[in-house]
């Protein structure tokens, strides 16, 4: 699945209220079952499936999961 670079903004903005260090989108690396996402302070390890729901409902995702990815937040 190609991912539009606006799942990867919608979803970081959504880790900001989490983490307001989180950063802005800089980049992103696509492996094989996640995707990383490159900030201007960090990067964060996302799974595929993830921004497949932040794509189709972002509903979906609980809030457990965004607190989940918030906590490997890597500051650079």
């Amino acid at each position: 699945m190609s991912i539009p670079v606006f799942v990867f903004y919608e979803l970081l903005i959504r880790l900001s209220e989490l983490n307001p260090n989180v950063g802005d989108y800089f980049s992103h690396t696509l492996l094989e079952k996640e995707v990383i996402l490159q900030t201007t302070t960090g990067l964060v390890k996302v799974p595929r499936n993830l921004l497949k729901k932040q794509f189709t409902d972002p509903r979906l995702i609980a809030e457990s999961e965004l607190s989940a990815l918030i906590t490997h937040f890597k500051a650079s």
